[in-house]
């Protein structure tokens, strides 16, 4: 089993929790602070087992993008979400 973390920008947030439960992926919102340029993101928790990985990934490349912005700083890429993916030992529905 794996664990994702997702610290996802906002404005994608309703789009990809829509997208898993269409695919009977369940998954957890959790309000979070933080953001490049104040901008607002949330992280989201999925428990899933190992072949439910890709169409996972599919998911979030379908839906999240990467955005360039410019300002006096400089000019930089952002992502559209940052994913982590860690091995679960078990995982339970109460």
């Amino acid at each position: 089993m794996k664990m994702i973390i997702a610290i996802v920008q906002d404005k994608y947030i309703d789009d990809l929790i829509d997208r898993f439960l269409d695919e009977d992926i369940y998954v957890t919102r959790l309000s979070s602070t933080g953001g490049f340029f104040k901008s607002g993101n949330s992280t989201l928790l999925l428990g899933c087992k190992e072949e439910e990985l890709e169409k996972i990934d599919n998911i979030f490349r379908e839906v999240t993008k990467e955005e360039e912005v410019h300002s006096e700083k400089g000019d930089f890429k952002i992502s559209g979400a940052t994913i982590f993916v860690v091995d679960l030992e078990d995982s339970k529905r109460i």
